[in-house]
């Protein structure tokens, strides 16, 4: 009787410390294995994107003056439809409008939630490639807590235009 009682107890205790150890650190370690991945396809996406942007550099004027006839505002909405990012945005504010002798600044504010490092890249690109001289004199970025391979953002936008 003693004997069942001591295997019954072992028993119990193995199935104990599988259910309160081993089954939560197998979790964890195969969560830890899908986010090591995860970084690591991202880590190849941004140097690939580096490599490209090297290639790319110095390639331009210093300095692009916009049409004057172009709309920060209005390129920046084409520029979301473009790339399916409406769900995203959290924000599409215009700030201000500054003058300096012949010279106009505007600036808009987007702000852009949960959206992948590939599509942010497409975006980038995008505002770079214009030939409306488009700058980014603010730009955050964080990762989402509860899915790290998504970002936030928020960039501010700035075009220069000739008045008159």
């Amino acid at each position: 009787m003693d004997r069942k009682k001591v295997i019954l107890i072992v028993v119990f205790l193995i199935l104990l410390e599988l259910r309160f150890v081993y089954t939560p650190l197998r979790k964890k370690i195969i969560s830890l294995d899908k986010t090591i991945v995860a970084k690591q396809k991202d880590r190849e996406t941004l140097i690939r994107q580096c490599e490209e942007y090297k290639q790319r550099a110095g390639k331009e004027a210093p300095l692009r003056i916009a049409r004057k006839e172009f709309s920060l505002l209005s390129y920046t909405g084409n520029l979301i439809e473009k790339r399916n990012l409406e769900k995203n945005i959290t924000g599409l504010q215009p700030l201000r409008t500054d003058k300096k002798g012949n010279i106009t600044a505007e600036s808009v504010r987007i702000g852009l939630k949960g959206i992948t490092l590939q599509q942010l890249y497409e975006f980038l690109y995008d505002i770079e490639k214009s030939q409306d001289g488009i700058y980014i004199p603010e730009f955050r970025m964080q990762k989402v807590k509860d899915a790290p391979h998504l970002l936030d953002v928020e960039i501010e936008l700035l075009t220069l235009k000739e008045v008159g």
